[in-house]
């Protein structure tokens, strides 16, 4: 019994096998993030598949591709997908990627009247709208009783917020990484950062018809990453060897990328009710500030690969 087992465990993967090398998984990246980890831990070097990879600047277009089932599987922050969510979008949340907070903050210059989030009365801000920036600023307000419409607000993208707060033309921006990194690198000064305040989660997220075709090399897909995330957390050296590779993909400063990965920690896991709650309270933020329809956040969810995901020294016991 124990070698007809065997037999059919090998007959298993040598079919899976076979049927993965005629298969392409179509993967969006933003500005080579994920690719950039799982190719220098080496994850992907015995792959028995294709991986094409598609390159973006933000999660809006990521999340446009897989609504029109041009990508497989994408990456990116949580509201653009729970924002298609709200239109009944063929697509499913299958992981959830998760960051140390610190890196999505509230900023000012360096040379700042501004010491608190109690002295932001009547002063200019500018946040990216529905995003991480803007309910981290309202949600920072709202707890502080500063009525949203004490500041004067432009909406503005990530890159745009960091080079007005430069020069001058506002006095305050929340943002994420690495734009943290970098406005500190220019003497800003943090207010405050996400941490309880916001959940700040993003998405590896699939098409409903990647799902239905080619779930199982989606799930071989995520767990290579996570054995990637894994590799990158376990050793200062990994972490700065994924920053080196991921500045010459991008051209960016290295030291900044070698700040923002190790303060970062990025680590990808499965769904768990915790996430979907979390959504749940994105989804009612943004439903209350009229910019999508509320909706049971639940629906968006696929909890099917919670084995796939589990760290390594869980799936070794």
């Amino acid at each position: 019994m124990r070698i007809f087992r065997s037999l059919a465990l090998a007959t298993a993967t040598a079919l899976f096998s076979l049927s993965a090398l005629a298969e392409t998984l179509v993967i969006g990246d933003q500005s080579y993030n994920t690719r950039t980890v799982m190719e220098a831990a080496g994850v992907l070097d015995d792959v028995s598949y294709e991986v094409d990879w598609k390159q973006f600047t933000a999660g809006s277009p990521v999340a446009e591709a897989l609504n029109v089932g041009s990508l497989d599987l994408g990456f990116l922050g949580d509201a653009p997908p729970l924002f298609l969510g709200a239109l009944g979008a063929p697509i499913k949340v299958v992981a959830v990627t998760k960051q140390n907070l610190q890196g999505v903050a509230i900023l000012v210059r360096k040379d700042s009247s501004i010491r608190s989030l109690a002295d932001l009365r009547g002063k200019r801000a500018a946040v990216w709208k529905g995003s991480w920036s803007q309910q981290l600023l309202f949600i920072a307000l709202d707890r502080e009783g500063i009525a949203r419409d004490d500041l004067q607000l432009s909406y503005l993208s990530a890159l745009d917020a960091s080079h007005a707060l430069e020069g001058g033309s506002v006095d305050v921006i929340a943002t994420w990484e690495p734009y943290v990194t970098q406005a500190e690198r220019h003497g800003a000064r943090v207010l405050t950062t996400a941490e309880g305040l916001i959940p700040a989660q993003s998405f590896a997220v699939a098409s409903d018809k990647a799902l239905a075709g080619k779930r199982e090399i989606i799930a071989d897909f995520l767990q290579r990453l996570k054995r990637a995330r894994e590799w990158a957390l376990a050793n200062p050296a990994h972490t700065d060897a994924y920053a080196s590779a991921w500045a010459k993909h991008t051209r960016a400063d290295e030291s900044v990328a070698r700040a923002w990965f190790a303060r970062a920690r990025t680590d990808i896991g499965p769904v768990t009710p915790a996430a979907i709650e979390q959504a749940q309270q994105t989804v009612d933020f943004f439903a209350g500030l009229g910019l999508v329809k509320g909706y049971p956040a639940e629906r968006l969810f696929d909890s099917s690969f919670t084995s796939t995901l589990q760290p390594a020294s869980a799936k070794a016991h």
